[in-house]
């Protein structure tokens, strides 16, 4: 047995000892209803990888020398034969406990209602049946009516032991899905990012062509000839980098490529995702802001990549633009035959100036007192290549200095409904 089965046996010990210490003892000073079988039920029907007969036989041995240790220092004046006399049939009944539950296989009727509980009613009753009839002559109560307690015991105890283990179940499950879930978001957002990155890798593969042309035009028109070998070295430096691009770009559109294409998402499953990103995101930046989300219109869409890359970059930006508490608010309708998304936050707005330079490579506003450093400014650029490229549609914004922010979005809904 390794380290972690020897771990979870020590478990076992350990729990079925501590809730066996609490208890009803009607019958006599050793025999004693407790909670430590429902305990080693439960323990024996999760930890699957110990054996049963190792785990009971260790718990019997392991609360036979705990409840004689006790009793010991109780009474100091007793001797160890009566501590024995005491507490072996409680072992006993462990001992059975445990062939018992392997011959009825307890464990493969896990979640199957009325057969578990029966099964582990058997195991409890008649184990007790057991020990009592070792404690014969030290119980005084008839026989008969023992046996009675007994029975009506182990259903209490069986019934208890199955409601507990549905709890445990049941919220077990439910840590799973919501496990499952964050990663499955994680996951969508990360290859939204990933989708709208392409476009501008594909697209630098054309600025790299054109780069490339002009080294070599300027390398046929140049005449000194050290400028003109440096022209041509130029051109073949950027050649080599075109073809760099290429395989990386040709990797992530195959390994895009080969997901399923019949997958969509509708617009609620979108708004949910990028709801719980964003107020992470809200709680990261430590701002009390209030997100609104609304649509008109739940259709789904194959392109839900790009769709949630759109509206991130566009609520990240908001976020940026709200200094401490403020709102933002997303909404969907459907006018006509265009699908539209507005964008809207009460930060501090877009300088009139700046509303034609927002949407150009490398223009940004946000810059860091602290460390100096400007952001890429890109978030922008890319959101409106995807809609004009991907959607064939269209980006307006409209903004005040403090007086918030819209953009709108316009996108035909033949291009973006299934």
């Amino acid at each position: 047995m390794n380290r972690k089965k020897l771990e979870k046996l020590f478990i076992i010990c350990i729990l079925t000892a501590f809730t066996g210490q609490i208890y009803l003892n009607p019958f006599s000073s050793g025999f004693r209803f407790s909670f430590s079988v429902s305990a080693l039920s439960l323990m024996l029907i999760f930890f699957k990888d110990i054996p049963i007969m190792t785990a009971t036989n260790a718990v019997g041995i392991s609360i036979f020398l705990f409840r004689t240790f006790v009793y010991l220092i109780g009474n100091p004046g007793a001797d160890i034969s009566s501590a024995v006399i005491l507490y072996a049939p409680g072992a006993i009944f462990y001992f059975l406990y445990g062939i018992l539950f392997q011959m009825l296989n307890v464990r493969d009727k896990s979640g199957k209602g009325e057969n578990i509980i029966l099964s582990l009613w058997l195991c409890d009753s008649i184990s007790n049946i057991i020990e009592v009839a070792v404690r014969k002559s030290r119980i005084d109560h008839p026989f008969e009516i023992v046996v009675l307690v007994l029975i009506l015991m182990g259903l209490m105890r069986s019934i208890i032991t199955i409601a507990v283990y549905e709890v445990i179940n049941y919220y077990m499950h439910r840590y799973e899905r919501e496990q499952k879930d964050r990663k499955y978001k994680e996951l969508i957002l990360f290859m939204a990012s990933l989708k709208s990155e392409l476009f501008f890798l594909r697209k630098s593969i054309v600025d790299i062509e054109e780069a490339m042309r002009r080294s070599y035009r300027l390398y046929e028109q140049v005449q000194d000839r050290e400028l003109k070998d440096e022209a041509l070295m130029v051109a073949k430096d950027i050649h080599e980098v075109k073809k760099d691009y290429i395989r990386v770009v040709s990797g992530i559109e195959k390994t895009l490529s080969e997901e399923d294409k019949s997958l969509y998402m509708s617009v609620k499953e979108i708004y949910h995702i990028i709801k719980d990103n964003t107020e992470k995101l809200i709680e990261m930046n430590e701002k009390n802001i209030l997100l609104r989300f609304k649509y008109q219109q739940n259709f789904i869409t194959r392109d839900y990549y790009q769709l949630i890359s759109v509206l991130n970059n566009l609520i990240i930006n908001a976020i940026d633009a709200i200094e401490e508490t403020g709102i933002i608010s997303i909404t969907q309708e459907v006018s006509g035959k265009t699908c539209l998304f507005k964008v809207r936050d009460n930060g501090k707005g877009i300088d009139k100036s700046d509303l034609d330079l927002i949407f150009e490579p490398g223009f940004s506003t946000k810059f860091n007192p602290v460390t100096g450093e400007m952001s890429t400014g890109i978030g922008l650029t890319h959101v409106k290549h995807i809609i004009e490229k991907h959607f064939s549609g269209h980006l307006e914004v409209s903004s005040s200095k403090d007086g918030g922010t819209t953009f709108t979005i316009q996108i035909p809904l033949s291009n973006i409904t299934v």
